[in-house]
């Protein structure tokens, strides 16, 4: 390739040249390995065999298939508001190490599965499910993962799927065959694997009918009850070969002109027909509109027939000409086998959208001159705003039928919230530093924005109380990870984690006006999207007030977003009590992220031992454990087996602000521990997951005992570094450098956010320390 040696050259001091020849042959070598290993091209008796030996996986229509493809990422359990929920793995994106991935959202997921399985197992996908809620409530996000999900699992062996073309030549049918078979009634030569100059026509068919549709109806029975009398042992091979769209599916209005014009040239010889037949293997791709397309609000037309004319100025076959053939067209036709999306279902001029009241019911298209016959899933979206006002019209009596309805709302758990920032913190660290607790601050403001007052004469009156008293912030912590609020007795305690579901679902149903207008209002419904605080944070992160990004820089793009109430409509809702207050709960968000860098504060000061309140929480539980059980407990000094010790367990339950009975409180706490030891039958218990109540408790009062230390350090820390840090004493500068040192090493701040971070709780305490003079 003398051309190649060309560009390759340099100047004899440069690099070395690239061999492009021995490139370009690896890039070869490759491509033919893996063109062979794909099996991209068969014989059709080559794909028959492939379909006796593999009838479930070659016998699937659309929704077989997007059900297969979620049970091939399979499934795992995960917590959720109120329990364990099923999850599936497809919305992980493991095929790309996670990127894209659905941060929660599993009651979205069971839903879309629990639709797709209906369609699975009836054989036609006769409804169109719709995704709805409000703006940047992740539904695009499900159908994008839905849509790579269907090109990976394409890739597959397993995935396999098939299509035929046909081929015709003018240059000699026995040359370049590429086949023979053995025995006379087999064909005894096919065009599937002739050179492509010798091609004189090539026809493809748009509906991607699998090619076990060329067999004729009732030799394809003969075929399925023989495959079946051979897997007698496999039910679900007979289902799948017994079901109407193998038994009873047909061509393609095209595909069947074809057909019939070859057999009758070559006055009914079947064998002859097939050996026109080229079967591909296709791979799912949206962006080449391969058996998944999107069908967006702006577009006229959705699908389209034209008389077919073969390009290049060739003709059709002298067997085909005189033929009234169309051609299909239009995004309906390219999902063909697969997915089809409706964008914005609901912002697109509704004349346009009702077709599908006779498409979805009887699984076909009506075109000019042809009739489409379809076989794909249909989904949709819409907004929560669209869909309220389309129910109020006539014409949603007819579209209800033919709709299977599918909420997708905000989440409301604060730590999921928090790893849908990740990705774009991740982007914004690459620039500037990013403080600990960022995405934490936005994350849990957010989803208070989201909450709904509970009502409490929905609940039974021992619980109506706590319930008439949970504020936003406690509803975030509950829903999040089941904290439930300080002060409340163990037997509340217990009976509220019972009812995190009523209280999850009791705004499910509800409606409400809003600016004259009468929509949905669950819980989820309105508040601010993840959309909205990427932009909060991006916003906060161009503030020329400070070189890196800290909670600190969010709080005031808070402020600043508050100023917009005719940009962001969760801000005109009316204050219901303390929810809907955003303004408020900056201030309750400000005092939990004290609570977090407080800790990680006082910890750098070497203050508080997280260690020492650990064992302290394992030794009284100890010894609660003994008191209940009404056994003695070792002296680890003296190895004596003595009674627990009441100094011990009085100490802590002093500490943690005690309220009710102790043989009560510790009683419960037994029956918490062994209900734990119950779901994780395995695991050692996890004191601060069970019981992250006594230990924040617990963490207050060792706080408030170090708090004049810390305010003496905390001033020498931050004149650290600057103009006034000769006036701090020389024994104080190793236990400063060792503070910033751990704030950096384990906490990962920066020296300024560090120092910005001690500023914060420096101000905080000192209000708090006046009070306590007075």
């Amino acid at each position: 390739m003398p051309g190649i040696t060309r560009i390759s050259q340099v100047p004899d001091d440069g690099p070395s040249p690239i061999n492009l020849h021995e490139f370009f042959k690896q890039v070869n070598d490759a491509s033919l390995v893996n063109f062979r290993n794909q099996k991209r091209i068969l014989s059709f008796q080559q794909y028959l065999d492939a379909f006796c030996m593999k009838p479930l996986l070659l016998g699937r229509n659309a929704p077989q298939y997007v059900f297969d493809v979620l049970k091939h990422f399979g499934t795992r359990k995960v917590n959720g508001v109120g329990g364990k929920f099923t999850r599936f793995i497809l919305f992980d994106a493991p095929w790309d190490n996670g990127r894209g991935a659905l941060e929660g959202q599993e009651s979205i997921q069971l839903e879309l599965a629990r639709h797709i399985r209906r369609f699975a197992l009836s054989g036609t996908c006769d409804k169109l499910v719709l995704l709805h809620g409000p703006n940047g409530s992740a539904k695009s996000t499900v159908m994008n993962l839905i849509f790579r999900a269907l090109e990976h699992y394409s890739t597959l062996e397993e995935g396999a799927l098939f299509r035929f073309n046909w081929i015709f030549t003018e240059k000699g049918e026995n040359k370049g065959m590429g086949f023979t078979a053995k025995s006379d009634e087999l064909p005894r030569e096919t065009l599937a694997f002739i050179d492509e100059t010798l091609v004189s026509c090539k026809l493809t068919s748009e509906l991607r009918e699998p090619p076990i549709f060329l067999v004729p109806v009732e030799h394809r029975a003969r075929l399925f009850d023989e495959i079946i009398s051979r897997n007698p042992n496999d039910p679900q091979i007979a289902e799948r070969l017994r079901s109407p769209y193998l038994r009873e599916g047909t061509l393609s209005m095209k595909n069947k002109q074809i057909f019939d014009a070859i057999l009758t040239t070559y006055r009914g010889d079947w064998l002859k027909v097939i050996r026109h037949v080229q079967v591909e293997r296709y791979f799912i791709s949206k962006r080449y509109r391969t058996g998944a397309s999107a069908i967006e609000p702006q577009q006229a037309v959705d699908a389209g027939a034209r008389p077919t004319a073969y390009e290049g100025g060739v003709q059709l076959p002298v067997m085909l000409q005189g033929l009234q053939m169309m051609d299909l067209n239009g995004e309906l036709i390219e999902a063909s086998g697969g997915v089809v999306e409706y964008s914005d279902f609901l912002k697109r001029n509704l004349e346009l959208n009702k077709y599908l009241l006779s498409t979805v019911e009887r699984g076909e298209v009506s075109l000019p001159g042809v009739l489409a016959k379809l076989n794909l899933v249909m989904l949709g979206t819409c907004n929560e705003k669209q869909l309220s006002a389309f129910k109020m019209t006539p014409d949603f009596t007819s579209y209800k039928g033919r709709i299977e309805l599918v909420r997708a709302g905000y989440l409301v758990e604060w730590r999921k919230e928090r790893n849908i920032y990740k990705p774009f913190i991740d982007e914004i660290r690459e620039t500037r530093h990013v403080a600990p607790h960022t995405a934490d601050v936005a994350a849990l403001w957010a989803v208070m924005s989201r909450l709904r007052k509970p009502e409490p004469g929905r609940y039974p009156s021992e619980l109506a109380t706590v319930i008439r008293r949970l504020t936003p912030l406690d509803k975030a912590k509950l829903y999040d990870d089941g904290t439930v609020p300080e002060g409340l007795s163990s037997e509340e305690k217990k009976l509220l984690r019972q009812n995190i579901p009523a209280l999850r679902d009791e705004h499910r149903d509800s409606i409400a006006d809003f600016e004259d207008f009468v929509c949905a209002a669950y819980e989820g419904r309105r508040g601010a999207s993840a959309r909205e605080m990427k932009s909060l944070l991006s916003d906060a992160a161009s503030s020329g007030e400070r070189k890196f990004l800290s909670p600190t820089g969010v709080f005031e793009a808070m402020q600043k977003l508050l100023r917009d109430k005719s940009v962001y409509d969760f801000l005109r809702l009316e204050p219901d009590e303390q929810y809907h207050d955003c303004e408020a709960f900056i201030e309750s968000v400000r005092g939990e992220y004290f609570r977090w860098v407080s800790r990680e504060v006082y910890d750098s000061m070497g203050l508080i031992a997280e260690s020492e309140y650990d064992r302290q929480i394992e030794d009284y539980f100890k010894h609660v454990r003994a008191f209940v059980s009404g056994e003695k407990i070792q002296n680890p000094r003296t190895g004596i087996y003595e009674d627990p010790s009441n100094a011990i367990m009085e100490g802590v339950e002093q500490m943690m602000g005690l309220k009710e009975t102790p043989k009560i409180y510790r009683s419960n706490l037994i029956s918490r521990i062994a209900a734990y030891s119950l779901e994780h039958p395995s695991e050692k218990i996890d004191y601060h997951e069970v019981f992250s109540d006594i230990f924040d408790a617990l963490a207050e009062s060792f706080y408030k005992a170090q708090t004049r230390a810390f305010m003496s350090l905390a001033r020498y820390v931050l004149v650290f570094g600057g103009d006034d840090q000769g006036l701090i004493p020389a024994p104080e500068l190793p236990k400063i450098e060792g503070t910033l040192r751990v704030m950096r090493d384990k906490y990962h701040y920066n020296d300024e956010s560090a120092k910005e971070a001690i500023a914060f709780v420096l101000l905080t305490v000192q209000p708090t320390m006046k009070e306590l003079k007075k």
